[in-house]
């Protein structure tokens, strides 16, 4: 986690520490603007997977609110399926994906 401290200030380490206690959060993912994680909780191969499709789902959704409302923005993007939950804040320069389990109800 040096690297999120590096790049996005001392806090970032801890906040993903904090959101990483949630006993639902599988993982977290701090992303750059090429799609590779800088930054995981997870194995290689699943924050890569996870990083790459996320990447692109936010860019897309980005993309079809811009042609809904040109003043508006995408925030965060949550992604919901049977068995697990994403949820991607986009920035400028880095993405945070956050992965969680579904809470049985």
């Amino acid at each position: 986690m040096e690297i999120a401290s590096k790049f996005m200030g001392p806090g970032t380490t801890n906040t993903m520490v904090r959101i990483n206690e949630n006993g639902s959060v599988v993982g977290t993912i701090i992303v750059n603007c090429e799609g590779f994680p800088e930054t995981t909780t997870l194995d290689s191969l699943t924050a890569a997977t996870y990083s790459n499709h996320m990447r692109n789902l936010s860019a897309s959704a980005s993309h079809a609110l811009k042609e809904i409302d040109v003043t508006d923005e995408l925030r965060v993007l949550r992604l919901v399926s049977k068995k697990t939950e994403a949820v991607v804040a986009p920035d400028e320069d880095f993405y945070l994906v956050v992965v969680m389990r579904r809470q049985k109800k």
